[in-house]
């Protein structure tokens, strides 16, 4: 964990905690349905952690189970994150209808391409 703060224009970080991603039993998001920065780190204590957004917490939470599938390969429970975001290979699904929210951006793109390429 480091400790940020700033010093007139200058930025400081000092290392407060370390912990092993071996001694990691779980990662707990909370809940999975809202827009919710905090989740909690199990270890042999618990440690309620809050992100910079919500997508950073789920980034983090993602190169964690990167790190640990390339080089510990225990079992490692991340609970209460929507696996859709999990996971990189499910951009398309999602429970949260966000594939109508890329096709109806993909559709303006579209639109504003053809508007552009046609003459007056």
């Amino acid at each position: 964990m480091v400790k940020h703060w700033r010093v007139d224009r200058e930025e400081k970080y000092e290392i407060v905690e370390k912990w092993f991603l071996k001694d990691l039993e779980m990662i707990d998001g909370k809940e999975a349905d809202t827009d919710n920065p905090y989740f909690d780190m199990h270890f042999h204590k618990v440690y309620n952690m809050e992100a910079y957004s919500c997508a950073s917490k789920y980034t983090f939470a993602r190169t964690l189970n990167q790190l640990n599938a390339m080089y510990l390969k225990k079992d490692f429970k991340i609970v209460n994150f929507d696996d859709t975001y999990l996971n990189d290979d499910s951009i398309w699904s999602s429970s949260n209808r966000d594939f109508l929210v890329v096709l109806r951006v993909c559709f303006y793109a579209s639109n504003l391409l053809c508007l552009s390429l046609c003459r007056f």
